[in-house]
C-alpha cells in the first residue's frame, strides 16, 4: 500500500511525497453508545484504515485527493479565502478540520498536496470518519509545527464532528485511533480518559467482522436522536440521583434507576446503557483471565441490548447475528453507531472453514450473492510510515 500511495500522489500532483501516514479504523469489542453517556468503552485498531501521502507547495492552496472518491476530483482550498460552506463530500472534513484550528488561533502557514486512499468500507461502523479527521489534524500538527499533544488532537477530532458535522458522537473513536496499540485492546473511561491497555490473546480464535453493505450516516440516522433521549432520562435521574452521567449510575442501582422512570422509551434507553458499561467490566475481566469461551455470550447479549432497548439495529443486521450464531460463531453483535455499519464474531480458528461455508449457504440462500467479511487484528494508532 506504500508503493501504492506513492505512485498515486505521483500520478496527481507530479511529483514525490515528502510523508506518509496511516490512520486505522476501530472496532469496539463492547461498550456501544456509552462514551457520549460518560461510560466504559473497550476498542482496539485495526489493521485496515487510510493511507495519506503528503508534500508542501508554494501555493497557499490546499488540495486533497482521495481515491475512494475519484468523482470529486481534486478538492482545493485557498487559504487567502477559505469560505465554511458544506461541500457535501469528504472535503467537509477537511473544512471542519481547519475551522476547528483557527478557532485556537492555529493558522495553517503553507500550502498542502494530500492523496489519500482508504480499504476500509465507508460506513461500515468501523470509524472511517474519526480516522480522516485524526489523521488530517496529524498532517497539520506535523507539517505547520502546532505541538499539539496526543490527547488534545483526540479533543479537537471530536470536537469536528461534533461542531462542523453535527455529530454528537462521544471520543472513544478519536481517542482509540491516537492511543491505540499493536496486540492490545484500549479500555477507556470515556468521562476521566483514564485507560488501560488490556492484551488480546486469541490464540485459538478469530475475530470475524462481517460487513451488511449498508452504508450508514450518522447525522441522518437516529444517532442524535439517541443522545438526545439519554439526556432527557439523564435530566430526569439526576432529580433522584447526585450524577453527571448516566454511566455512573451502579449496576444494582438499575431497577430502581427504571422505576423512576414513566416513558417506556426512556427506560428502555437507560437499561441499555448502564447493562452495557457492566458487560465492558465483564470483558475486561475474561479478556484478563484468558477465559475467551464466556466472551461470546456478552457479544450476544450486547446486540439483543442494541437491538431491543436501544432500538439502533437493522432487520439486515439482526439477520447477520442469527446467521452467525447458527454457523457456529461463539457470539454476535452490531458494531459502531447502528443502522448499519458491521457485526463482529468471535470464531474458533478449528472451526472456521466451517463457518464461513455455513453462513455462506445461509446468506447466498437470503441475498443470492458473497457475503464480505474479514479476520481482523488489533494494531498501532495512527503513525507515520516509511
Amino acid at each position: 500500500m506504500n508503493k501504492h500511495i506513492r505512485n498515486l500522489f505521483l500520478e496527481k500532483f507530479h511529483l514525490q511525497p515528502n510523508r506518509l501516514y496511516f490512520a486505522p479504523g476501530r472496532v469496539n469489542i463492547i461498550g456501544e453508545h456509552t462514551d457520549y453517556n460518560g461510560g466504559l468503552v473497550m476498542p482496539f485498531c485495526l489493521d485496515k484504515g487510510i493511507y495519506a501521502a503528503v508534500c508542501k507547495n508554494d501555493d497557499f492552496v490546499i488540495n486533497i485527493y482521495s481515491e475512494n472518491f475519484s468523482l470529486h476530483g481534486i478538492i482545493s482550498l485557498d487559504l487567502n479565502e477559505i469560505e465554511f460552506k458544506r461541500l457535501n463530500n469528504y472535503g467537509d472534513y477537511l473544512l471542519g478540520v481547519i475551522k476547528e484550528l483557527q478557532s485556537m488561533n492555529l493558522v495553517i502557514k503553507s500550502g498542502i498536496n494530500i492523496v489519500l486512499s482508504s480499504n476500509l468500507p465507508v460506513g461500515g461502523g468501523l470509524s472511517s470518519s474519526a480516522a480522516l479527521t485524526v489523521l488530517l489534524l496529524k498532517i497539520f500538527n506535523d507539517e505547520d509545527d502546532f505541538k499539539l499533544k496526543d490527547l488534545k488532537i483526540v479533543e479537537i477530532a471530536k470536537a469536528v464532528e461534533n461542531n462542523y458535522l453535527g455529530v454528537n458522537c462521544g471520543i472513544m473513536d478519536q481517542f482509540v485511533i491516537v492511543f491505540g496499540k499493536n496486540d492490545k485492546a484500549v479500555f477507556l473511561n470515556t468521562k476521566t480518559l483514564e485507560y488501560e491497555l488490556i492484551p488480546l490473546n486469541f490464540n485459538d480464535y478469530n475475530f470475524v467482522l462481517i460487513n451488511s453493505n449498508i452504508s450508514r450516516k450518522l447525522i441522518t440516522s437516529k444517532y442524535n436522536e439517541r443522545q438526545k433521549e439519554t439526556q432527557t432520562a439523564l435530566e430526569e435521574l439526576q432529580k433522584h440521583f447526585y450524577i453527571e452521567d448516566l454511566s455512573e449510575i451502579p449496576f444494582d442501582m438499575l431497577d430502581k434507576a427504571l422505576n423512576l422512570l414513566k416513558d417506556k422509551k426512556l427506560r428502555r434507553r437507560v437499561k441499555h446503557v448502564i447493562t452495557e458499561n457492566e458487560r465492558v467490566k465483564k470483558v475486561k475481566s475474561v479478556l484478563l483471565t484468558k477465559q475467551l469461551e464466556k466472551l461470546g455470550p456478552i457479544l450476544t447479549e450486547a446486540h439483543y441490548s442494541l437491538k431491543d432497548d436501544y432500538e439502533v439495529s437493522t432487520e439486515v443486521i439482526d439477520e447477520l447475528v442469527e446467521m452467525a450464531l447458527k454457523s457456529g460463531s461463539l457470539g454476535s453483535r452490531m458494531i459502531g453507531g447502528g443502522f448499519g455499519g458491521s457485526t463482529l464474531n468471535i470464531v474458533l480458528k478449528a472451526n472456521f472453514d466451517g463457518f464461513i461455508r455455513d453462513f455462506q449457504d445461509l446468506y447466498q440462500n437470503k441475498y443470492e450473492k458473497p457475503f464480505v467479511y474479514s479476520i481482523v487484528y488489533a494494531k498501532d494508532g495512527i503513525k507515520e510510515i516509511d
